[in-house]
């Protein structure tokens, strides 16, 4: 088969082409059967947020001094401070039905203030069968995290 520099140069770019779309065709295949299951991912808080201060149970107030975090009482310093934050900010949730037998009372609650937002950002957390389920009051919603994503959100140390 004998081709012109051009028809090469065509030849090529038809094949480059065809893999772009055989690729993307792949990946769409690959990522839409988690989205015909009905479960839906919502984040926390939205990702362009940035969280002001956040209270745990009205007993521990952390705020944002600068670029870096203080906690009152001083129970979560430094790096462990630092990760905390960040996985309120990237964690998701799926969206799940209203749980049922669930006592209000061993709930911890967690208030986050937003930048520009005037209500404040509500949460109960329950920690039940290998899963935190999380209630939004804000959106009235409630989700189910894996259960080490509480550990995250909430360390060991803050609760004692």
């Amino acid at each position: 088969m004998k081709l012109s520099k051009t028809g090469w140069n065509n030849v090529i770019i038809f094949s480059v082409m065809a893999m772009i779309l055989l690729i993307n065709q792949m990946n769409k295949g690959l990522f839409d059967s988690g989205e015909e299951t009905g479960a839906e991912d919502v984040f926390l808080i939205d990702r362009h947020s940035a969280i002001l201060t956040l209270e745990v149970n009205q007993q521990l107030v952390i705020e944002r001094i600068g670029r870096t975090w203080r906690a009152t009482p001083a129970k979560i310093t430094g790096q462990a401070l630092e990760q905390m934050m960040l996985a309120w900010q990237d964690n998701s949730g799926t969206v799940v039905e209203e749980p049922s037998g669930l006592e209000q009372i061993s709930a911890v609650v967690v208030t986050l203030h937003l930048a520009g937002q005037q209500q404040a950002q509500v949460f109960s957390l329950y920690p039940v069968n290998e899963q935190l389920l999380l209630y939004h009051h804000g959106r009235n919603s409630w989700l189910s995290l894996p259960l080490p994503i509480y550990r995250q959100l909430l360390p060991p140390s803050l609760l004692q």
